[in-house]
């Protein structure tokens, strides 16, 4: 049978041996960087545009670049072989390490690859659409993929409450952000808007919009609010996993009468085969 398999600074075992230091910076101090990547076709999709990101927001607190994309892709492929999963969803982290002197003084980072099977979210969802909420708030540093989640709890447990799947924070000035764990598009009069200002650059968003483009939509910034995403003719998320996911209902009000619409229906399975296209190309370049 199938079972989990996680790394520990490069090296694999099962995911009931994988333990860090009760010291280590991401406990102690909850510092820590971290990107979720999955496989298509067995072969990790991105690996270089993640592990960019993941450098970028590491270097906030000190850590430089010190394993490649070689060593990631052997890791993935050695968690595959070893687990029985055919296809994988990697959560990468990246610490300080362990602590050794002062308030964040450590000497070796530590790196963790945490991968389960993907379980790719109901055919029912991308359907009929799921339902999202609202909150005031904002991610700490939100141009960094860190581990920092607590600023979105709030949204997530009224998510829950409600029965929906996914919070957008919403700044002071009335504008929608980002999801706590995605990126937010909407789409009206035949152009795709995605939200101004700091969030998080969403490598799902950015993978989208050629396509979106070559299909004919227009695509550009600019500040978003709940009105804006009530008036759409469709709204998405996208994320690594669950790629572009429709929003139907908001706050508990529907979106174009909480029906799915064409362009979700089109642009999803254009986007899943590039992925699968992708990860297969860089695979092959990367021997």
């Amino acid at each position: 049978m199938p079972s989990d398999f996680f790394a520990i600074d490069g090296r694999v075992m099962p995911a009931a041996d994988a333990t860090i230091s009760v010291l280590d910076l991401g406990f102690l101090r909850g510092i820590g960087a971290f990107e979720t990547l999955r496989t298509y076709a067995g072969y990790p999709h991105g690996v270089a545009e993640h592990l960019r990101r993941l450098w970028t927001a590491a270097t906030v607190f000190g850590v430089e670049p010190f394993f490649t994309a070689a060593d990631l892709r052997r890791v993935i492929g050695e968690i595959r072989t070893h687990s029985g999963h055919d296809e994988l969803r990697v959560n990468l982290v990246v610490t300080p390490g362990e602590h050794t002197h002062g308030v964040f003084g450590a000497e070796r980072p530590t790196w963790v690859a945490i991968a389960r099977e993907v379980h790719a979210p109901p055919d029912a969802w991308y359907a009929d659409g799921v339902a999202a909420v609202t909150f005031q708030g904002a991610r700490l540093l939100p141009e960094l993929k860190t581990t920092s989640y607590l600023s979105g709890r709030p949204g997530l447990l009224a998510a829950e409450r409600a029965g929906a799947h996914e919070a957008f924070y919403v700044d002071a000035a009335g504008c929608v952000r980002e999801g706590v764990t995605s990126n937010v598009l909407l789409l009206r009069d035949g152009g795709v808007t995605t939200p101004a200002g700091a969030c998080l650059r969403g490598l799902t968003k950015d993978g989208l919009r050629p396509l979106a483009e070559a299909a004919g939509l227009r695509w550009r910034e600019a500040s978003i609010t709940v009105a804006d995403l009530l008036a759409a003719d469709e709204v998405w998320i996208t994320s690594a996993v669950r790629e572009l996911l429709p929003i139907v209902r908001l706050d508990g009000q529907p979106i174009a009468g909480s029906v799915v619409g064409p362009w979700a229906r089109r642009l999803r399975p254009l986007y899943h085969q590039l992925c699968i296209d992708e990860a297969k190309r860089d695979a092959l370049a990367a021997g």
